[in-house]
């Protein structure tokens, strides 16, 4: 049984439904348990496949939550419970101790809080649980660094992607565009990402505003919605770029709006685990231009399979757009060999492989130890 708070639309919540879709039905029964129901990605899960669970989460504190997830967890007879990220740490280590549950993993996506109490609840939990994990190498040394886990004891198993489903388009992105409503000419730069404050749409409007000072024709296209929507609205209407940026709200589909790109963004200034978004671009054979943040150096193997600027520069970032436009040959090397290593290194199997071989591991052991 996989812990999430939610299953909202996210890159976590995305790989769990794939983990549970794809775990082999001969060794495994999956389930998903969240603390609050009606999230957009429940929609995706096959529930010929995967149970759905529901334990509601009261407001604000709720002492009697692990005693309910206990409750479920015997009925259910799980034997591993995989908790995901702070918001389901406590409750899922305190419950499967209730309970008795054999194996216990928690796994971390991104981003790991700070504070005093935080520090000692996580450190303490992560001691009591079979196995802890990262996303990427990056996360484990933050991890390390911010709780003081011993390194050597985190996991990391990559995000993965499915290369034959995220692929190159054999249509012309003119008609892709079309599809969307989006220019069919002039070079079209695009983000997937929540409009929250670390994923700096504000900046990569900016940004949008110097590249157009030089007379080319640059969009940008934002797939995605949140907080802050109505002050990226607003900025735009303030530079006068209604005509160069493009709402798309939140997309059912993702590959189209890829497939429509000439240039992938990621342009957060911190906190990110592993981006999905950034290797399905990498599938789909984009050119990408990321910030040094997390595991996008890992992803673009230090700049070789993409370009790397520091976050927060806006002027780096039009520079970088800039550049991939007027250099056809830089993009066509870089997207290359951003399909290169997302089907090598990131393969959507070799992650699979890896949690199966994980939970059987764990799960091998604990039936050593009761013999």
């Amino acid at each position: 049984m996989h812990l999430v708070g939610k299953l909202g639309t996210g890159g976590m919540e995305n790989g769990v439904i794939n983990i549970c879709h794809n775990l082999p039905q001969s060794r495994f029964q999956s389930s998903i348990c969240t603390f609050e129901s009606g999230g957009a990605m429940e929609e995706r899960i096959d529930k010929q496949v995967v149970d759905v669970f529901h334990v509601a989460k009261r407001v604000g504190n709720d002492p009697i939550l692990p005693i309910r997830l206990a409750r479920l967890l015997k009925r259910q007879r799980i034997d591993i419970l995989h908790s995901h990220n702070w918001g389901t740490l406590i409750e899922g280590v305190v419950a499967a101790k209730l309970c008795g549950t054999a194996v216990v993993v928690h796994g971390e996506h991104g981003m790991i809080y700070d504070q005093p109490r935080q520090v000692w609840a996580q450190k303490l939990a992560w001691r009591r649980v079979d196995q802890v994990l990262a996303v990427s190498d990056a996360l484990a040394s933050r991890m390390f660094e911010t709780i003081g886990y011993p390194k050597e004891r985190i996991q990391v198993i990559p995000n993965g992607v499915d290369s034959d489903f995220f692929s190159p388009s054999h249509h012309s992105k003119e008609d892709a565009r079309r599809q969307l409503g989006l220019p069919v000419d002039g070079v079209m730069v695009g983000m997937v990402a929540r409009f929250v404050p670390f994923k700096n749409h504000l900046g990569a409007i900016r940004s949008l505003a110097i590249a157009t000072e030089s007379g080319a024709p640059f969009h940008l296209a934002l797939a995605g919605g949140g907080q802050l929507a109505g002050e990226l609205r607003q900025l735009v209407d303030d530079l006068n770029l209604n005509s160069k940026v493009h709402f798309l709200g939140e997309l059912e589909r993702v590959r189209p709006f890829l497939h429509a790109l000439d240039v992938f963004l990621s342009n957060s200034t911190h906190r990110e685990g592993m981006s999905n978004a950034v290797l399905e671009a990498m599938a789909c054979r984009l050119p990408v231009v990321a910030t040094r943040v997390a595991a996008s150096p890992e992803l673009l193997d230090s700049g070789s399979s993409g370009i790397l600027i520091q976050p927060g520069n806006d002027q780096a970032l039009a520079d970088a757009v800039m550049k991939l436009s007027k250099d056809q040959h830089l993009r066509s090397r870089l997207s290359e060999k951003a399909r290169e290593r997302a089907v090598q290194v990131y393969g959507f199997s070799k992650m699979i492989q890896n949690y199966t071989d994980l939970y059987q591991a764990l799960w091998a052991t604990k039936q050593l130890e009761r013999q």
